[in-house]
């Protein structure tokens, strides 16, 4: 696991473009699919801290647009789609993955927020997750693999990464 701490411009950042998310997916009568009981704003909050934590750790750019953006990836790595997951449960935290195939990301990274502090967790290949099968599937951080991994892309993870 690495962890990353968010500045104070980058937790700004987050608050805008979560509530800006927040109001464009509810206009547009999308359902957060949110796994705890929060409140829908929490909910884009901590994803939009997991893609910050993680484009900081991987040094790449996120996708802060605001548009509606279910199934695009959150950003690019070494060439790849990224989708990043984002919970703050730090006893047993479990991720979820809404797989389909017409929304198949390369790369599935799965984080930990506690406010300004982002510990990524770890990672899955799409192989890895389209071998559990279609729909949402819960993920424990006994199943993913080392986030160190990512920088062997083609090595560690096989055949997931061809699109």
């Amino acid at each position: 696991m690495r962890s990353v701490q968010l500045s104070p411009g980058a937790m700004a950042v987050a608050s805008v473009i979560g509530s800006l998310r927040q109001a464009v997916n509810r206009t547009a009568g999308m359902t957060n699919l949110k796994a705890g009981p929060q409140d829908p704003m929490t909910t884009e909050m901590v994803g939009i801290l997991g893609e910050l934590g993680f484009a900081q750790w991987a040094n790449v750019m996120p996708d802060l647009s605001i548009h509606l953006r279910g199934g695009s990836p959150d950003c690019t790595f070494r060439g790849r789609w990224v989708d990043v997951k984002a919970t703050r449960k730090k006893a047993s935290p479990v991720w979820y993955t809404d797989y389909r195939p017409a929304k198949r990301m390369h790369l599935y990274v799965f984080t930990m927020v506690e406010y300004a502090q982002v510990d990524i967790c770890g990672c899955l290949s799409a192989a890895d997750v389209e071998a559990r099968g279609v729909g949402n599937v819960a993920w424990t951080a006994s199943q993913l693999r080392p986030v160190d991994q990512l920088w062997a892309l083609g090595e560690e993870f096989g055949d997931g990464w061809e699109g």
